[in-house]
């Protein structure tokens, strides 16, 4: 046992020891009688090296005692015979601290409400318990509902188990040498003479096949040795812990405790108060028991799903939130957890003061952390979206002064480490592998706001959201232009990953109206933006940059005017595309960038297309693939032959857009432009049909469809379902063309991305035909149907093996 623990006693005149066997022998009983009686605690007893120690005096009492109650110390907590009785002798620890109540005695306790959802949980956590393992530790931030899933595996078990179940409630216990009287108080065991507490423990429990239960242990996890030492003494011993830190003993096996289960976030509510995921069910319910009139309309029911997903699925949350319906409906229950805590409040009179409220709930795990590790916490609070190391290091410091340490990339300290893996051991982070195998941290949102509130305080605030919107503004510097080159995967899983802080840090830069920062940032981020769809947002935040950055440097500048440019005509913004082109051509030429300036010149053959100046268009091309050539730019030259093949298809020249198409494509593969392969094959496709090819047609638009799905890009996905419905059509299919309409169109209002003026004069008389072709109801029944699939759905069904090949 730990020297902690151990309560070392002054020597004595060597006594006159009993074994068990003889002990029995002694009073004409089974070895096993003596044995249970131990166990029992009825009979005191010593164990060394491994066998039972009895004083003839002892045994004496014990022998007159035996007429007494033999219950065991879960059934009856009272005082066995062998110990001294209340008041007599020396006095226990706990009679040393009259402040704390007394533990929750032997049974477990009788929960008031209803458990909902954790049906795996308690299954394989049982499972657990009657496995070999010993000690099972339930890890989670407060009001996640550890207690409540331990008490349901114990009470799965309990029936296994011939020595029952000890369930030890630790809450208001704040001294860790409190601990072991306070089992030894739920087992009716207690101190006697000079023998230490915890040697009666382990005398009382013995070889019984016992599960102690420890709830709260992490405001007394200096008392872990004492659990080491008690399964070591004991067997057959299982501990099951709840705790917001690991014990961090040997043979302990950590189980933390998620969140509820949120609906998928294109999930639809449920109505009628019939829920979807187990966090709703729990609101539900826990409204219900506030209102029992309370209806759930369809609006609130979607309400309900959102408040569950804005509180991360926490149990304790939902039910405080839920508590609230009786003067406040979901729908504005939702609009005011703008912040959070202030709201989470009100809990049971008779739940722990900790658990009444979030803040409460919050507090008391951040009570458990050193300086420096509250520093560094209420630091890593700026993040959104979570953080990887470098960053947590660089922006919140590492139990140093706050500093900006690095840019992305840097190696990481031994002392960030430490400091990450401390609040991830407390259960104040969250730590998630994503793809890659690279480790991401984060808070759940109820944490992160009491981390803000305690950032605000500590007078930090400004200087810590600085570094924090200066280390995203190098990351994206970095990041940004790679999501359009070469091997532009991982990074714009990062970029994705990153977009919540990406999105705090152009804010910031924003409020100090610091217009150098947001145009080298926008102009920056725009390839991602234009990647991941987030054409209007990347939009609005380039014109905001330009307008306050028009001192920034020229090659800043002009980066941003091409992704103005370039978002803005993807939303059909043509004259705002066309004049942000124009003042990057001229730029281009003012600095003599020849790449920039092949770019401007073949982004502006865009909006002439539109406009129906086809020759105006034609010399832009051929002189912006003039440009590239003459530089190596082999991307600007890919996007040329690309708009050369558009503009040649606009013209009605099949053959001519078909070879240009093919000339494209090879370029861009061969080079790696990989993002402009999808955009590529979907033109192709097109002429292709439009040829009367639609075998080859499908073929290219599938290969499109599927490039445009891996990478994201709904654009390139909903110009492949709208190619495809053409093919279909011409094929003779007309309610799969239809049911591919109707999938592209919900897919266009998804994003908010409109048909161009000329994907409308294009696709408008198919659509117009088929509906004359099948009729008014069964041409709507087949739009319908296509609508309601959302868009992953209408890519598995497109790209699923026909079962007919030549349905393909």
């Amino acid at each position: 046992m730990d020297p902690a623990w151990e309560r070392r006693r002054e020597p004595t005149a060597a006594p006159v020891f009993l074994t068990a066997r003889s002990a029995a022998a002694r009073l004409g009983v089974d070895e096993r009688t003596i044995r249970r009686a131990i166990a029992r605690g009825d009979l005191r007893a010593v164990k060394r090296a491994g066998a039972f120690q009895i004083s003839p005096t002892d045994l004496d009492r014990f022998r007159r005692g035996r007429s007494r109650s033999r219950g065991t110390a879960v059934a009856d907590p009272g005082i066995g015979p062998g110990a001294t009785a209340p008041g007599q002798g020396e006095p226990s620890l706990l009679d040393q601290f009259p402040g704390y109540p007394l533990a929750v005695r032997g049974s477990l306790p009788a929960p008031l409400t209803s458990l909902v959802g954790r049906e795996r949980e308690i299954t394989a956590l049982a499972a657990a318990l009657r496995g070999r393992d010993r000690l099972l530790t339930l890890t989670g931030p407060g009001g996640v509902g550890k207690t409540r899933l331990a008490v349901a595996a114990a009470s799965a078990v309990a029936g296994d188990l011939p020595g029952g179940v000890c369930y030890v409630a630790l809450g208001a216990i704040g001294d860790p040498r409190l601990v072991a009287p306070t089992i030894a108080q739920v087992l009716g065991v207690r101190e006697a003479g000079r023998e230490s507490i915890e040697a009666r423990l382990e005398s009382a429990m013995g070889e019984q096949r016992l599960l102690l239960v420890l709830d709260n242990f992490e405001q007394v996890v200096e008392a872990a040795p004492l659990v080491a030492a008690l399964l070591a003494a004991c067997p057959h011993l299982t501990v099951l812990v709840t705790s917001r830190v690991r014990l961090r003993i040997s043979g302990e096996r950590e189980r933390p405790v998620p969140p509820l289960a949120l609906a998928a976030p294109d999930a639809q509510a449920a109505t009628g108060g019939v829920a979807q995921s187990d966090a709703v069910r729990l609101f539900v319910e826990r409204a219900h028991a506030v209102r029992q009139d309370l209806v759930f309309t369809a609006e609130q029911a979607t309400a309900v799903e959102a408040i569950c997903q804005r509180l991360d699925g926490l149990p304790l949350a939902i039910e405080l939130a839920a508590a609230r319906v009786n003067v406040l409906p979901p729908t504005d229950l939702l609009a005011r957890l703008v912040r959070m805590l202030p709201l989470l409040t009100g809990g049971p009179r008779d739940a722990p003061a900790r658990l009444r409220t979030m803040r409460g709930a919050i507090a008391w795990s951040y009570d458990l952390l050193t300086g420096d590790e509250r520093a560094f916490f209420h630091r890593l609070a700026v993040f959104a979206g979570g953080f990887t190391l470098d960053a947590a290091e660089a922006v919140a410091g590492a139990g140093t002064p706050l500093r900006v340490q690095g840019v992305p990339g840097t190696p990481v300290s031994a002392a960030a480490l430490d400091l990450v893996a401390a609040l991830v051991d407390k259960s104040l982070l969250r730590a998630e592998v994503v793809a890659g195998g690279a480790t991401r941290y984060g808070m759940l949102e109820t944490i992160r706001e009491f981390g803000l509130e305690r950032l605000a305080a500590s007078g930090e605030a400004d200087a810590v959201h600085q570094h924090h919107a200066d280390w995203y503004l190098a990351f994206a510097a970095d990041a940004g232009p790679r999501a359009k080159q070469p091997g532009a995967a991982p990074w714009v899983e990062r970029l994705r990953r990153e977009h919540p802080n990406l999105r705090a840090a152009l804010t910031w830069f924003l409020d100090r109206r610091d217009g150098l920062a947001l145009v080298r940032m926008t102009g920056a981020l725009w390839p991602f933006w234009h990647e991941h769809t987030y054409f209007g947002e990347g939009h609005r935040w380039l014109e905001v940059a330009l307008d306050l950055g028009r001192a920034a440097p020229a090659a800043d500048r002009l980066r941003a005017l091409t992704g103005a440019g370039t978002l803005a005509w993807y939303q059909s913004r043509i004259e705002q595309a066309l004049a942000w082109h124009e003042q990057a051509l001229a730029l281009a030429r003012e600095v003599g960038d020849r790449a920039a300036e092949a770019f401007a010149l073949i982004n502006l053959s865009a909006p002439a297309m539109e406009f129906g100046d086809y020759d105006l268009a034609f010399a832009r091309l051929e002189a912006g693939l003039a440009a590239a050539r003459a530089v190596g730019a082999t991307e600007a030259a890919s996007l040329a032959l690309h708009n050369l093949g558009c503009l040649a298809w606009l013209r009605g020249e099949f053959h001519t857009s078909r070879q240009r198409a093919a000339e494209a494509l090879a370029l861009a593969q061969a080079e790696g432009w990989d993002w402009l392969v999808p955009s590529i094959l979907g033109n192709y496709g097109v002429t292709t049909a439009d040829l009367g090819d639609f075998d080859q047609a499908a073929a290219l638009l599938r290969e499109g469809l599927e490039l445009g799905h891996a990478r994201g890009n709904l654009w390139d996905v909903g110009t492949a379902l709208e190619g495809l419905a053409r093919v279909r059509a011409g094929a003779g299919r007309a309610q799969q063309a239809v049911k591919l309409f109707g999938a592209a169109a919900a897919l266009r209002d998804e994003t908010g991305i409109p048909w161009s003026r000329t994907d409308r004069a294009y696709y408008e008389p198919f659509v117009a035909a088929l509906q004359e072709e099948l009729g008014a109801d069964t041409f709507a029944a087949a739009w319908s149907d296509g609508r309601s699939l959302s868009w992953p759905a209408a890519v598995a069904e497109v790209l699923a093996p026909p079962a007919d090949p030549d349905q393909s």
